[in-house]
């Protein structure tokens, strides 16, 4: 069986490379900061459900658990929920009313959802080139070895 020569070896080298150290990087990047982008929609929901919730039940005060950190918690009351304090990016938090975060969380998650859709397709461009790149590197692999056969 004849073995492939050292140009098409060299060749092989720089799709595995171009693989695994590029395009599969790349498309870990891409997924991960769609799973980030998801799970701040997540809080948008959950910002929304919670004024939703206060706004239809007229609870204008209310008892509750806070996070301090490390899943420390303290009971807090709360003698006003006619507003509130959302985050709204670079640390900034604005003071809001039930109904004016409703429809901030509403507009974020829409923003939110276009930047998971450019993600989503991004992603599947570099699966697709991916793809590309392997059906090329075992083309070049077959070429390498006639006596080779696919399965």
């Amino acid at each position: 069986e004849r073995h492939m020569d050292a140009a098409t070896a060299e060749k092989a080298r720089a799709y595995e490379i171009l693989i695994n150290e590029k395009l599969k990087s790349q498309l870990g990047r891409v997924l991960d900061e769609r799973d980030r982008v998801y799970e701040r929609i997540s809080h948008c929901l959950e910002l929304r459900n919670n004024m939703n919730m206060l706004i239809e039940q007229e609870m204008t005060s209310m008892k509750t658990m806070f996070n301090l950190g490390c899943d420390f918690y303290v009971q807090a009351h709360i003698p006003d929920t006619s507003w509130v304090f959302v985050d709204v990016g670079l640390g900034v938090r604005a003071q809001m009313t039930l109904q004016e975060a409703v429809a901030f969380s509403k507009q974020r998650e829409a923003r939110l959802n276009q930047r998971a859709d450019r993600l989503t397709e991004q992603s599947a461009d570099l699966k697709a080139r991916i793809k590309l790149v392997v059906g090329a590197l075992d083309e070049l692999l077959v070429q390498g070895s006639p006596n080779t056969r696919r399965a």
